[in-house]
Protein backbone atom coordinates (compact mmCIF):
# COMPACT_ATOMS: atom_id res chain seq x y z
CA UNK A 1 0.00 0.00 0.00
CA UNK A 2 2.94 2.74 0.58
CA UNK A 3 4.68 1.60 -2.42
CA UNK A 4 1.09 2.55 -4.38
CA UNK A 5 0.52 5.56 -2.74
CA UNK A 6 4.01 6.77 -2.74
CA UNK A 7 3.55 5.80 -6.60
CA UNK A 8 0.00 8.00 -6.76
CA UNK A 9 1.92 10.81 -5.10
CA UNK A 10 4.80 11.12 -7.48
CA UNK A 11 2.57 11.00 -10.58
CA UNK A 12 0.67 13.88 -9.47
CA UNK A 13 3.36 15.71 -8.79
CA UNK A 14 4.34 15.10 -11.83
CA UNK A 15 1.39 16.20 -13.27
CA UNK A 16 0.09 12.98 -14.15
CA UNK A 17 -2.90 10.41 -13.15
CA UNK A 18 -2.91 9.08 -10.25
CA UNK A 19 -2.72 5.07 -10.60
CA UNK A 20 -2.19 1.76 -9.03
CA UNK A 21 -3.37 -1.45 -7.99
CA UNK A 22 -5.61 -2.25 -5.04
CA UNK A 23 -3.89 -4.22 -2.37
CA UNK A 24 -6.70 -4.58 -0.06
CA UNK A 25 -7.37 -8.14 0.31
CA UNK A 26 -11.02 -9.36 -0.17
CA UNK A 27 -11.94 -10.72 3.31
CA UNK A 28 -15.64 -12.34 3.70
CA UNK A 29 -17.27 -13.18 6.78
CA UNK A 30 -15.79 -16.26 8.95
CA UNK A 31 -17.73 -19.11 8.40
CA UNK A 32 -20.92 -16.69 7.73
CA UNK A 33 -23.99 -17.64 5.89
CA UNK A 34 -26.51 -14.59 4.54
CA UNK A 35 -25.80 -11.00 5.87
CA UNK A 36 -29.37 -10.24 4.93
CA UNK A 37 -30.67 -10.10 8.50
CA UNK A 38 -27.68 -8.72 9.81
CA UNK A 39 -28.35 -8.24 13.63
CA UNK A 40 -26.06 -6.96 15.90
CA UNK A 41 -25.15 -10.81 17.02
CA UNK A 42 -24.43 -11.99 13.91
CA UNK A 43 -22.39 -8.96 12.98
CA UNK A 44 -20.70 -9.24 16.60
CA UNK A 45 -19.67 -12.57 16.24
CA UNK A 46 -18.26 -12.07 12.78
CA UNK A 47 -15.69 -8.74 14.06
CA UNK A 48 -14.91 -10.39 17.33
CA UNK A 49 -13.67 -13.45 15.02
CA UNK A 50 -11.49 -11.16 12.84
CA UNK A 51 -10.46 -9.04 16.04
CA UNK A 52 -9.31 -12.06 17.67
CA UNK A 53 -7.17 -12.66 14.75
CA UNK A 54 -4.96 -9.96 15.19
CA UNK A 55 -4.38 -10.72 19.46
CA UNK A 56 -1.43 -12.83 18.98
CA UNK A 57 0.22 -10.54 16.55
CA UNK A 58 -0.34 -7.53 19.34
CA UNK A 59 0.91 -9.93 21.97
CA UNK A 60 4.14 -10.28 20.11
CA UNK A 61 4.44 -6.70 19.67
CA UNK A 62 4.36 -5.51 23.45
CA UNK A 63 7.81 -4.79 24.75
CA UNK A 64 9.37 -5.65 28.21
CA UNK A 65 11.73 -2.96 29.07
CA UNK A 66 12.04 -3.57 33.02
CA UNK A 67 12.50 0.07 34.72
CA UNK A 68 11.45 2.09 31.66
CA UNK A 69 9.06 3.98 31.25
CA UNK A 70 7.88 2.63 28.20
CA UNK A 71 8.19 -1.05 29.73
CA UNK A 72 4.55 -2.40 28.51
CA UNK A 73 4.37 -0.48 25.03
CA UNK A 74 3.61 -1.63 22.01
CA UNK A 75 5.44 -1.09 18.80
CA UNK A 76 4.50 0.29 15.27
CA UNK A 77 5.75 -0.80 11.81
CA UNK A 78 8.88 1.02 12.04
CA UNK A 79 9.31 -1.28 15.92
CA UNK A 80 9.38 1.81 17.66
CA UNK A 81 7.37 1.79 21.39
CA UNK A 82 4.94 4.81 21.24
CA UNK A 83 1.48 5.96 22.16
CA UNK A 84 -0.76 5.33 19.84
CA UNK A 85 0.09 1.64 19.33
CA UNK A 86 -0.23 1.42 23.15
CA UNK A 87 -3.37 2.82 23.05
CA UNK A 88 -4.91 0.95 19.77
CA UNK A 89 -3.46 -2.21 21.67
CA UNK A 90 -5.68 -1.62 24.62
CA UNK A 91 -8.70 -0.63 22.29
CA UNK A 92 -8.15 -4.51 20.68
CA UNK A 93 -7.66 -6.69 23.25
CA UNK A 94 -10.08 -4.70 25.60
CA UNK A 95 -12.84 -5.34 22.61
CA UNK A 96 -12.08 -8.87 22.62
CA UNK A 97 -12.09 -9.02 26.04
CA UNK A 98 -15.50 -7.45 26.67
CA UNK A 99 -17.11 -9.31 23.61
CA UNK A 100 -18.95 -12.27 24.93
CA UNK A 101 -19.29 -13.80 21.32
CA UNK A 102 -14.85 -13.62 21.77
CA UNK A 103 -12.83 -16.83 22.36
CA UNK A 104 -11.17 -14.25 24.69
CA UNK A 105 -14.27 -13.21 26.73
CA UNK A 106 -13.20 -12.36 29.90
CA UNK A 107 -10.56 -13.80 29.75
CA UNK A 108 -7.55 -13.85 32.83
CA UNK A 109 -5.03 -14.04 29.64
CA UNK A 110 -5.42 -10.59 28.14
CA UNK A 111 -6.17 -8.81 31.92
CA UNK A 112 -1.76 -8.33 32.31
CA UNK A 113 -0.83 -7.29 29.13
CA UNK A 114 -3.75 -4.79 29.23
CA UNK A 115 -2.43 -3.32 32.29
CA UNK A 116 1.30 -3.40 31.52
CA UNK A 117 0.11 -1.16 28.20
CA UNK A 118 -2.27 0.90 30.56
CA UNK A 119 0.97 1.37 32.86
CA UNK A 120 2.96 2.70 30.04
CA UNK A 121 0.63 5.05 28.64
CA UNK A 122 0.02 6.31 32.35
CA UNK A 123 4.34 7.28 32.64
CA UNK A 124 4.25 8.71 29.18
CA UNK A 125 1.51 11.09 29.89
CA UNK A 126 3.05 14.28 30.24
CA UNK A 127 2.56 16.56 33.54
CA UNK A 128 -0.10 18.84 31.37
CA UNK A 129 -2.21 15.59 30.45
CA UNK A 130 -0.77 15.74 26.65
CA UNK A 131 0.32 12.55 25.05
CA UNK A 132 3.15 13.15 21.99
CA UNK A 133 2.51 11.83 18.29
CA UNK A 134 6.18 10.83 17.18
CA UNK A 135 6.47 11.75 13.72
CA UNK A 136 4.56 15.34 14.34
CA UNK A 137 3.14 16.47 17.52
CA UNK A 138 4.69 16.99 20.33
CA UNK A 139 2.53 17.49 23.74
CA UNK A 140 -0.35 17.46 21.46
CA UNK A 141 -3.68 17.99 22.58
CA UNK A 142 -5.23 16.94 19.78
CA UNK A 143 -3.48 13.62 19.61
CA UNK A 144 -4.53 12.83 23.37
CA UNK A 145 -8.32 14.15 22.36
CA UNK A 146 -7.96 10.63 19.51
CA UNK A 147 -6.79 8.23 22.63
CA UNK A 148 -9.57 9.36 24.67
CA UNK A 149 -12.16 8.95 21.76
CA UNK A 150 -10.69 5.48 21.25
CA UNK A 151 -10.25 4.31 24.86
CA UNK A 152 -13.57 5.63 26.02
CA UNK A 153 -15.89 2.89 24.44
CA UNK A 154 -13.59 0.00 26.17
CA UNK A 155 -13.88 1.92 29.35
CA UNK A 156 -17.55 2.12 29.22
CA UNK A 157 -17.75 -1.63 28.64
CA UNK A 158 -15.53 -2.48 31.03
CA UNK A 159 -17.24 -0.64 33.61
CA UNK A 160 -20.45 -1.62 32.79
CA UNK A 161 -19.24 -5.70 33.54
CA UNK A 162 -18.00 -4.75 36.96
CA UNK A 163 -15.46 -7.41 37.13
CA UNK A 164 -13.01 -7.38 40.62
CA UNK A 165 -10.44 -8.39 38.00
CA UNK A 166 -10.34 -5.16 35.93
CA UNK A 167 -11.02 -2.62 38.44
CA UNK A 168 -7.23 -1.80 38.20
CA UNK A 169 -7.88 -0.74 34.91
CA UNK A 170 -11.08 0.62 35.02
CA UNK A 171 -9.68 3.00 37.68
CA UNK A 172 -6.29 3.24 35.10
CA UNK A 173 -8.37 4.99 32.30
CA UNK A 174 -10.25 7.13 34.61
CA UNK A 175 -6.71 8.38 36.19
CA UNK A 176 -5.72 8.61 32.32
CA UNK A 177 -8.74 10.92 31.53
CA UNK A 178 -8.87 13.07 34.14
CA UNK A 179 -5.32 13.74 33.36
CA UNK A 180 -6.18 14.56 29.59
CA UNK A 181 -8.98 16.73 30.77
CA UNK A 182 -6.12 19.12 32.29
CA UNK A 183 -5.26 19.75 28.18
CA UNK A 184 -8.88 19.47 26.99
CA UNK A 185 -10.03 22.34 28.40
CA UNK A 186 -7.21 25.05 27.48
CA UNK A 187 -5.12 23.28 24.47
CA UNK A 188 -5.53 24.34 20.84
CA UNK A 189 -5.62 22.54 17.69
CA UNK A 190 -3.68 22.13 14.40
CA UNK A 191 -6.30 21.28 12.00
CA UNK A 192 -9.90 21.77 11.43
CA UNK A 193 -11.33 18.66 12.60
CA UNK A 194 -9.19 18.54 15.60
CA UNK A 195 -12.05 20.93 16.82
CA UNK A 196 -14.64 18.01 16.66
CA UNK A 197 -12.01 15.10 17.77
CA UNK A 198 -11.65 17.93 21.30
CA UNK A 199 -14.78 18.53 21.25
CA UNK A 200 -16.19 14.42 21.38
CA UNK A 201 -13.47 14.02 23.66
CA UNK A 202 -14.78 16.58 26.27
CA UNK A 203 -18.26 15.34 25.89
CA UNK A 204 -16.86 12.00 26.74
CA UNK A 205 -15.18 13.06 29.61
CA UNK A 206 -18.39 15.30 30.74
CA UNK A 207 -20.47 12.00 30.39
CA UNK A 208 -18.08 10.48 33.00
CA UNK A 209 -17.55 12.95 35.24
CA UNK A 210 -19.82 15.78 35.00
CA UNK A 211 -17.76 18.82 35.52
CA UNK A 212 -19.55 22.41 33.82
CA UNK A 213 -15.44 23.02 32.50
CA UNK A 214 -15.67 19.94 30.29
CA UNK A 215 -19.12 21.62 28.83
CA UNK A 216 -17.89 25.00 29.14
CA UNK A 217 -14.70 24.37 26.73
CA UNK A 218 -16.69 21.72 24.04
CA UNK A 219 -19.41 24.98 23.55
CA UNK A 220 -16.58 26.96 22.63
CA UNK A 221 -15.50 25.14 20.19
CA UNK A 222 -18.99 24.56 18.53
CA UNK A 223 -19.92 28.11 18.94
CA UNK A 224 -17.27 28.50 15.65
CA UNK A 225 -20.21 26.77 13.79
CA UNK A 226 -19.88 23.47 11.83
CA UNK A 227 -17.46 23.70 8.68
CA UNK A 228 -19.75 22.12 6.11
CA UNK A 229 -20.39 23.89 2.90
CA UNK A 230 -24.00 23.40 0.87
CA UNK A 231 -22.99 19.99 -0.88
CA UNK A 232 -22.88 18.40 2.40
CA UNK A 233 -18.92 18.34 2.94
CA UNK A 234 -16.50 19.44 5.56
CA UNK A 235 -13.52 22.40 4.72
CA UNK A 236 -10.81 19.34 4.33
CA UNK A 237 -12.41 17.30 1.75
CA UNK A 238 -10.93 14.23 3.03
CA UNK A 239 -13.32 11.59 2.39
CA UNK A 240 -11.22 8.71 2.78
CA UNK A 241 -10.28 10.08 6.28
CA UNK A 242 -11.31 12.82 7.73
CA UNK A 243 -14.98 13.34 6.62
CA UNK A 244 -15.48 10.06 8.57
CA UNK A 245 -14.03 11.44 11.45
CA UNK A 246 -15.77 14.24 11.66
CA UNK A 247 -18.92 12.27 11.49
CA UNK A 248 -18.01 9.45 14.41
CA UNK A 249 -17.13 13.10 16.74
CA UNK A 250 -20.18 14.71 15.93
CA UNK A 251 -22.27 11.69 15.76
CA UNK A 252 -20.64 11.21 19.21
CA UNK A 253 -21.15 14.33 20.76
CA UNK A 254 -24.63 14.41 19.35
CA UNK A 255 -25.92 11.29 21.10
CA UNK A 256 -24.39 11.71 24.59
CA UNK A 257 -25.16 15.60 25.20
CA UNK A 258 -28.75 15.27 23.06
CA UNK A 259 -28.05 17.55 20.41
CA UNK A 260 -29.92 16.66 17.68
CA UNK A 261 -28.71 19.23 15.24
CA UNK A 262 -24.97 17.58 15.33
CA UNK A 263 -26.72 14.57 14.22
CA UNK A 264 -28.53 15.83 11.73
CA UNK A 265 -24.80 17.56 10.20
CA UNK A 266 -23.76 14.02 10.64
CA UNK A 267 -26.27 13.02 7.92
CA UNK A 268 -26.06 15.41 5.08
CA UNK A 269 -22.48 14.30 4.94
CA UNK A 270 -23.75 10.44 4.81
CA UNK A 271 -26.12 11.39 1.87
CA UNK A 272 -23.79 13.35 0.17
CA UNK A 273 -20.97 10.43 0.81
CA UNK A 274 -23.37 7.98 -0.89
CA UNK A 275 -22.27 9.64 -4.71
CA UNK A 276 -18.52 9.68 -3.77
CA UNK A 277 -18.46 5.89 -3.53
CA UNK A 278 -16.82 4.29 -6.94
CA UNK A 279 -17.21 0.61 -7.76
CA UNK A 280 -15.28 -1.49 -5.36
CA UNK A 281 -16.22 0.25 -1.90
CA UNK A 282 -13.45 2.88 -3.13
CA UNK A 283 -14.20 6.85 -2.52
CA UNK A 284 -13.20 9.90 -5.14
CA UNK A 285 -10.16 11.38 -2.89
CA UNK A 286 -9.13 13.49 -5.77
CA UNK A 287 -10.37 16.81 -4.16
CA UNK A 288 -8.87 16.24 -0.98
CA UNK A 289 -6.97 18.80 0.91
CA UNK A 290 -5.16 16.38 2.99
CA UNK A 291 -3.08 13.87 2.83
CA UNK A 292 -5.39 11.36 1.32
CA UNK A 293 -5.43 13.53 -2.36
CA UNK A 294 -5.80 10.74 -4.95
CA UNK A 295 -4.30 7.64 -2.41
CA UNK A 296 -6.91 4.96 -2.86
CA UNK A 297 -9.36 5.19 0.07
CA UNK A 298 -12.16 3.27 0.93
CA UNK A 299 -15.74 3.69 2.56
CA UNK A 300 -15.38 1.63 5.51
CA UNK A 301 -14.58 4.39 7.96
CA UNK A 302 -17.64 5.62 7.38
CA UNK A 303 -19.62 2.10 8.77
CA UNK A 304 -20.35 3.41 12.12
CA UNK A 305 -22.44 6.35 11.41
CA UNK A 306 -24.17 4.76 8.47
CA UNK A 307 -24.70 1.73 10.71
CA UNK A 308 -25.83 4.46 13.72
CA UNK A 309 -28.09 5.94 11.38
CA UNK A 310 -29.51 3.00 9.34
CA UNK A 311 -31.20 1.65 12.81
CA UNK A 312 -32.12 5.02 13.82
CA UNK A 313 -33.87 6.03 10.94
CA UNK A 314 -34.54 2.72 9.38
CA UNK A 315 -32.54 4.42 6.42
CA UNK A 316 -32.05 1.37 3.45
CA UNK A 317 -30.04 3.03 1.18
CA UNK A 318 -27.28 3.46 4.29
CA UNK A 319 -27.74 -0.30 5.52
CA UNK A 320 -26.76 -0.72 1.79
CA UNK A 321 -23.49 0.47 2.41
CA UNK A 322 -23.00 -1.39 5.78
CA UNK A 323 -23.46 -4.32 3.83
CA UNK A 324 -21.31 -3.62 1.08
CA UNK A 325 -18.50 -2.90 3.85
CA UNK A 326 -19.14 -6.21 5.34
CA UNK A 327 -19.19 -7.89 2.45
CA UNK A 328 -16.18 -6.68 0.97
CA UNK A 329 -14.03 -5.44 3.71
CA UNK A 330 -15.03 -6.86 7.09
CA UNK A 331 -11.54 -6.57 8.67
CA UNK A 332 -11.22 -2.67 8.39
CA UNK A 333 -14.15 -2.25 10.65
CA UNK A 334 -13.28 -4.63 13.45
CA UNK A 335 -11.99 -1.58 15.23
CA UNK A 336 -15.80 -0.72 15.76
CA UNK A 337 -16.29 -3.37 18.38
CA UNK A 338 -16.18 -1.46 21.13
CA UNK A 339 -18.38 1.18 19.92
CA UNK A 340 -20.66 -1.79 18.70
CA UNK A 341 -21.20 -2.88 22.28
CA UNK A 342 -21.00 0.20 24.12
CA UNK A 343 -24.62 1.97 22.79
CA UNK A 344 -27.87 -0.49 22.73
CA UNK A 345 -28.94 1.10 19.66
CA UNK A 346 -26.76 -1.28 17.63
CA UNK A 347 -28.34 -4.55 19.65
CA UNK A 348 -31.25 -3.68 16.94
CA UNK A 349 -31.06 -5.07 13.52
CA UNK A 350 -30.30 -2.97 10.42
CA UNK A 351 -33.02 -2.15 7.84
CA UNK A 352 -33.18 -4.01 5.21
CA UNK A 353 -30.79 -2.67 2.85
CA UNK A 354 -31.66 -0.97 -0.62
CA UNK A 355 -29.03 -0.23 -3.29
CA UNK A 356 -26.48 2.02 -3.13
CA UNK A 357 -26.85 4.81 -5.83
CA UNK A 358 -25.45 3.65 -8.76
CA UNK A 359 -26.91 5.93 -11.80
CA UNK A 360 -27.17 9.10 -11.34
CA UNK A 361 -25.53 12.60 -12.53
CA UNK A 362 -24.42 15.11 -9.35
CA UNK A 363 -22.66 18.23 -9.37
CA UNK A 364 -21.07 19.24 -6.10
CA UNK A 365 -20.49 22.96 -6.89
CA UNK A 366 -18.56 23.88 -3.52
CA UNK A 367 -16.22 20.75 -3.90
CA UNK A 368 -16.03 21.46 -7.56
CA UNK A 369 -16.54 17.68 -8.24
CA UNK A 370 -19.09 16.56 -11.08
CA UNK A 371 -19.87 12.85 -10.41
CA UNK A 372 -21.51 10.30 -12.86
CA UNK A 373 -22.31 6.82 -12.36
CA UNK A 374 -24.17 4.02 -14.33
CA UNK A 375 -23.79 1.10 -13.10
CA UNK A 376 -20.30 -0.49 -13.40
CA UNK A 377 -19.15 2.96 -15.40
CA UNK A 378 -17.88 5.74 -13.10
CA UNK A 379 -16.93 8.98 -14.20
CA UNK A 380 -15.37 11.86 -12.35
CA UNK A 381 -14.57 15.37 -12.90
CA UNK A 382 -12.23 17.62 -10.65
CA UNK A 383 -12.18 21.14 -10.90
CA UNK A 384 -8.99 23.54 -10.56
CA UNK A 385 -7.06 19.76 -9.97
CA UNK A 386 -3.77 18.00 -11.65
CA UNK A 387 -5.94 14.78 -12.38
CA UNK A 388 -8.97 16.75 -13.78
CA UNK A 389 -11.10 13.56 -15.44
CA UNK A 390 -11.02 9.87 -14.47
CA UNK A 391 -13.17 7.17 -15.94
CA UNK A 392 -13.73 3.49 -14.71
CA UNK A 393 -15.09 0.40 -16.32
CA UNK A 394 -15.32 -2.60 -14.24
CA UNK A 395 -11.34 -2.87 -13.69
CA UNK A 396 -10.05 -0.62 -16.66
CA UNK A 397 -9.91 2.88 -15.64
CA UNK A 398 -8.63 5.89 -17.33
CA UNK A 399 -7.06 9.43 -15.40
CA UNK A 400 -6.00 12.31 -17.89
CA UNK A 401 -4.30 15.02 -16.40
CA UNK A 402 -3.82 18.97 -16.94
CA UNK A 403 -0.73 18.25 -18.86
CA UNK A 404 -3.03 15.95 -21.21
CA UNK A 405 -1.01 13.05 -19.93
CA UNK A 406 -3.46 9.87 -20.04
CA UNK A 407 -2.79 7.27 -17.93
CA UNK A 408 -4.13 3.99 -18.33
CA UNK A 409 -4.36 0.52 -15.60
CA UNK A 410 -5.59 -2.74 -14.93
CA UNK A 411 -6.90 -2.78 -10.78
CA UNK A 412 -8.87 -4.93 -8.98
CA UNK A 413 -12.70 -4.53 -8.48
CA UNK A 414 -14.80 -6.40 -5.57
CA UNK A 415 -17.28 -8.42 -6.63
Amino acid sequence: MDNQNNRRKFIKQTSAAAAGISVLPTLSWAGSASLKENGAEDTLKKLSVLNDDRVSALLNGQRSIPGDRWDGGVVNHFELVNTHSTAWFIVRLGSSYVSEYSAYYKSSALEIPIQRALTCLLNVQHADGTIDLHSTNFHSTPDTAFLVNYLSPVYVCLKRMKLSSMKGIVSGLELFFKKAGKCLIIGGVHTPNHRWVVSSALARLYSFFPDQKYLERMEEWLAEGIDMDPDGQYTEHSVSIYSPVCNNMLLTIGRLLDRPELLEIVKRNLAMSLYYMQPGGEVLTDASNRQDSAYTGYINEYYYAYRYFAIKDGNQEFAAVCQLIEQLMPDRISHFMALLLEDKIFENKVPKASNVPDDYFKRFEHSGVFRIRRGETDISIIEQNPTFCSYRKGGSCIAISAAGLCIFWKRTIYS
